[in-house]
């Protein structure tokens, strides 16, 4: 779903980081595009729900950006026993 290279299986924890990630992105891109509605539907409550939202995106990007790259380099950098 997210176009990153994939050297080390995925966790519980990064799926669902992952999932949480897209999640947050779709809520955002329906919140931008229906705008002019969520505000007369919730009226001033609207911008900070949309500031939150884009809140949670970045910090749960950075998050599980983070994660992933260490799950990568561990997988990646780990002790085998092949010898070359």
């Amino acid at each position: 779903m997210i176009p990153v290279p994939l050297a080390a299986p995925e966790t519980k924890e990064l799926r669902a980081a992952r999932f949480r990630v897209i999640a947050a992105g779709l809520v955002l891109a329906a919140a931008l595009l229906f705008l002019g509605e969520l505000r007369q539907l919730i009226g001033s409550a609207a911008l900070p729900s949309l500031a939150a939202a884009s809140t949670f995106l970045a910090v749960q990007g950075w998050a599980w950006a983070r994660l992933k790259n260490a799950a990568d380099d561990a997988w990646l950098f780990r002790e085998t026993d092949d010898v070359a």
